[in-house]
């Protein structure tokens, strides 16, 4: 009974879920092994905040941010198996085959690996394959094939197992491992058996994890139970069947979410309260049936680790998928929901399936409509009827076939004629066409003449007025009454106010004309005829943003761009409604160019056709709304750029940041920057400035460089601005060092120098006042020895004036003497010439004296010239005369006559008056020769002195 129970309780969940839930298939994201080298096996995951994911793979531990791949790989190079982040450590804690240690940043936050089994003795080391590393109040668990490592205090100890050790898990602080001979917990440094758990000794154990008050317990074939913590009952999902025919291999769980992955069909993600189950396996998506590994992150998104490769799941994601590669139905185009088939518009034809879709671990129910095979554009309604819009003409869909009603060549798409019910407009690739409706049965009435470009995009503002768009046209037609033919046609671009020619698409809002550019929404001023933008709508919606398309919906108003959705409420705006933007941040929702669009299904779910094939939106509940999601800001790295690239951080999970010092000549700093998001797409803007300077322009470039730094202190600083303008930030501080011309050692050496230097001024100056003082004494000194000089000179100059005075007067005097001794000579000469004449006349006298007293008086004649010649012949006179010459000429005639002694008295007087510088005419009458005879006596001493020819004899006895 309480077993039938269980089955209807199952039974009225799946029921529930298959009329009531419309989610598609979860988008996974794949990563193959070539992006983060070439293990194959992931044996576990954990996640150690929203920001990092951690992978125990073949080659390694992985570390994955969003953005970057980085592998670690163990000392030994043995396949990585366990992984635990711990917060109370603050490490990464890793176990591989018989070695275990832990990853932490390192110098610029590069994780570095220790090995901690390199401390434990060698015996106790080898414990195999560590697949489980548990942690819980500061004692470490290593779980190993048949024993279990503990360390506390830095001691080990090491717990036997007598089983095989198949798992572990750490619950409210209880170690329990899974044997092939049942679970058994860790009490102290003892296993024991679980208490009341006997029925799963012959069961092969995959997994313990929480719940409720108890554990989950996961075995490879015989599905889940639940201990309570005294008895164990079956846990009863209605995958049971599944679960035993494909081996389960892992488990793990989040709030309401479990998820078991298996051996041979991918995994499948279970509400434990209303049992809705989900399958995921190659037909959508993984890249792998074989899931090694699983975990939920703090987005409750899950990571998968397969035997070859990891998936994202992307179970938190308003946007879900119908198909996807390889098992692909074409590009998608168009969609619509009519009585119980959703029908698919692709580049392959028309498909359908049953709505709600009905999703199990086999590909959804998609069928084709006969003969639709090619292009399909649009589907439309109108009336009671559905047509499809082919490459091939319209066509008429009737259940699961369709069948054609206008041979036109490319239909793009149909609307109702406003007020004719019964009448069509159709657009075709050259032109239009109108369409009546006879009966039961659609006719072409007429192609529209004076219309011959592309009409793929058009709305009515009335029966007779039409607004179209194509190749970057955008044209308002008049048509007659009877609609065959343009009446008038006008054509609006740049120059009428619209933002740009290009990516202009016409809308219908609430019976008014609206246009979507690339700047926001527009309308028609009808006064004006210009376009203008609609501040209305724009406020509404995202701002002025380049939507595609906008579609109403009800009393919702629906735009769509490449980056977001935005729904908003055209009846409560003004009083203040929300809205709401939902962005696409799965790079699989890759809408087509040219041919975006949306189809509402429900006032919550929309389906977008894309290049991948269809996306079903669910608009998120306000609990899920984007404003809370917290994206993390991040500088991933940075770089020193110049001489060469050189890393000098690199972010880590413990956000721990240096503040490096960098020198003058590497003055060039990179950085990179990014959110952190697993899924890839999402679209942000970036702004950042360098010291609270001006935030740049907004630019999805994600590095920034600056070079020729100065010296300082700075801090760049880097924000991301989300599409709702909510906004995340980072930071990072550094320091250029100045040259080392600039640096403090230098100005220190500079002051030290300038110090040196006024010191040396100083003692420059003292020296120099020194000097000037000892100078002014030498000057003195110099002035008093001048004056002394001076007085000196003058002394001697007076004394030599003096001397000059006596010289002159001694030379005055020599003159005087000499001239009185020629005077004298001359007189004496000029004496004996008068006697010499007297003698004479007396001889002459005698000679004629005659008479008596001739004789006396003859006697007394002779004597009287007797007396004559002896005055005539006096010598006296001579050698007084040379007396007086050697006393005024220092002995001349003395040292003459010594060193001559062979001169006679002529030739010494000759030398006297040549010395007296007496002329040859004054020299012969003193020495009573004629002038032949002095020249013959100047010849003569010439000769006795020896001097040449040429030689002065004045000069000679000058200097004698």
């Amino acid at each position: 009974m309480k077993h039938c129970k269980t089955l209807l309780f199952i039974f009225i969940c799946q029921l529930s879920a298959h009329l009531y839930g419309s989610d598609w298939n979860n988008f996974i994201i794949n990563y193959p092994k070539s992006l983060f080298g070439k293990g194959s096996q992931t044996w576990q995951i954990a996640a150690y905040n929203d920001n990092w994911v951690y992978f125990a793979n073949k080659s390694g531990v992985l570390q994955f941010d969003g953005n970057t791949w980085n592998i670690f790989p163990l000392h030994n190079r043995s396949d990585t198996r366990s992984v635990l982040p711990s917060n109370q450590g603050q490490r990464i804690y890793v176990g591989g085959i018989n070695e275990f240690g832990y990853l932490e940043p390192g110098e610029g936050g590069r994780l570095v690996y220790t090995c901690m089994s390199d401390s434990v003795p060698i015996p106790d080391r080898y414990i195999g394959n560590v697949w489980g590393v548990h942690e819980n109040d500061h004692i470490l668990y290593f779980q190993g094939d048949e024993r279990v490592l503990k360390l506390l205090n830095g001691k080990y100890t090491i717990i036997p197992s007598e089983w095989k050790i198949d798992c572990s898990g750490m619950v409210n602080g209880v170690l329990y491992i899974g044997t092939d001979r049942g679970v058994f917990v860790l009490v102290g440094n003892t296993f024991f058996p679980l208490q009341g758990a006997e029925s799963l000794e012959s069961k092969r154990i995959r997994g313990i994890i929480a719940h409720n008050e108890g554990v989950l317990i996961v075995t490879a074939y015989d599905g889940l139970y639940y201990h309570d913590g005294r008895t164990t009952t079956p846990f009863v999902t209605g995958a049971e069947d599944f679960m035993r025919e494909n081996e389960v291999f892992c488990a793990a769980v989040s709030g309401d979410q479990l998820a078991v992955g298996t051996v041979r069909k991918g995994l499948i993600v279970i509400n434990k309260e209303t049992l809705q189950t989900k399958y995921f396996n190659e037909n959508n998506g993984l890249q792998n049936n074989t899931v090694l590994s699983l975990a939920f992150d703090e987005w409750n998104n899950l990571w998968a680790g397969l035997d070859s490769g990891i998936d994202y799941v992307c179970l938190n994601s308003p946007f879900t998928n119908l198909y996807s590669y390889p098992y692909s139905y074409g590009t998608g185009y168009t969609a619509l929901l009519a009585g119980d088939y959703l029908y698919l518009g692709t580049n392959r034809g028309l498909y359908y399936t049953p709505y709600p879709v009905q999703l199990s671990d086999k590909q959804p129910d998609i069928r084709p409509v006969s003969n639709s095979s090619g292009q399909v554009w649009n589907l439309c309604r109108v009336g009671e009827d559905i047509f499809c819009l082919h490459d091939r003409g319209v066509f008429l869909i009737e259940g699961t076939s369709m069948r054609k009603v206008a041979d036109v060549s490319g239909a793009w798409t149909c609307q109702q004629v406003m007020g004719s019910p019964n009448k069509m407009f159709v657009g075709v690739y050259n032109g239009m066409y109108l369409m009546e409706k006879a009966g039961k049965e659609w006719k072409v009435a007429a192609k529209i003449e004076g219309l011959f470009d592309s009409c793929r995009f058009f709305e009515q503002e009335s029966d007779q007025i039409l607004w179209i768009y194509h190749a970057d046209q955008t044209l308002r037609l008049e048509l007659t009454p009877a609609l065959d033919k343009v009446r008038s046609m006008r054509l609006y671009g740049v120059n009428d106010g619209f933002p740009t020619d290009h990516d202009v698409y016409v809308s219908k809002i609430d019976g008014k004309i609206f246009f979507v550019t690339p700047q926001g929404v527009y309308q028609h001023n009808r006064t004006t005829d210009q376009m203008e933008p609609c501040q209305e709508l724009n406020n509404l919606l995202n701002g002025v943003n380049p939507y595609s398309r906008l579609v109403q919906h009800g009393n919702h108003l629906i735009s769509l761009s490449h980056r977001e959705v935005c729904i908003g409420n055209l009846r409560t705006y003004k009083a203040g409604g929300n809205t709401t933007i939902v962005p696409i941040e799965l790079e699989s929702v890759e809408l087509v160019p040219g041919a975006e669009a949306l189809i509402p299904l429900s006032d919550s779910l929309m389906v977008i056709p894309n290049d991948n094939g269809f996306a079903l939106l669910k608009l998120p509940s306000q609990s899920h709304h984007r404003r809370e999601y917290k994206y993390s800001m991040r500088i991933l790295r940075a770089y020193l750029s110049y001489p060469k690239d050189s890393l000098i951080y690199t972010d880590n999970f413990l956000k721990i940041k240096p503040e490096p010092k960098i020198s003058f000549h590497q003055n060039a700093i990179r950085f990179e920057y990014g959110i952190s998001t697993f899924t890839r797409g999402e679209q942000v803007s970036y702004q950042y400035r360098l010291n609270q300077g001006d935030w740049s322009d907004y630019t999805a470039i994600r590095t920034k460089e600056y070079s020729n730094l100065h010296e300082g202190d700075y801090t760049f600083e880097v924000k991301a601005i989300f599409l709702d303008g909510t906004t995340s930030a980072d930071s990072f501080v550094f320091h250029i060092l100045p040259p080392w011309y600039r640096s403090n050692m230098a100005f220190l050496f500079y002051f030290l120098l300038l110090a040196t230097a006024l010191w040396g001024v100083y003692r420059w100056d003292d020296l120099r006042l020194k000097r000037k003082k000892q100078q002014a004494v030498v000057e003195k000194d110099k002035e008093l020895h001048e004056l002394e000089k001076e007085f000196e000179e003058e002394s001697a100059r007076k004394e030599q004036q003096i001397v000059q005075l006596e010289k002159e007067k001694l030379e005055y005097d020599l003159r005087h003497k000499s001239q009185e001794m020629a005077n004298l000579m001359i007189n004496f000469v000029r004496k004996s010439e008068a006697l010499t004449e007297i003698k004479s006349d007396l001889s002459k006298v005698i000679y004629n004296l005659k008479g008596d007293r001739a004789g006396e008086t003859k006697q007394m004649l002779l004597l009287v010239n007797n007396k004559i010649d002896a005055n005539i012949q006096s010598d006296e006179v001579l050698n007084r005369i040379e007396k007086e010459f050697d006393l005024v000429h220092n002995n001349f005639m003395k040292h003459l006559g010594e060193k001559y002694p062979d001169l006679s008295l002529n030739d010494r007087m000759m030398c006297a008056y040549l010395k007296m510088n007496l002329s040859t005419k004054e020299i012969a009458p003193l020495l009573n020769i004629s002038v032949r005879g002095v020249e013959t006596i100047r010849y003569r001493l010439r000769k006795k002195f020896g001097l040449e020819r040429d030689a002065n004899l004045t000069e000679f006895l000058n200097a004698f």
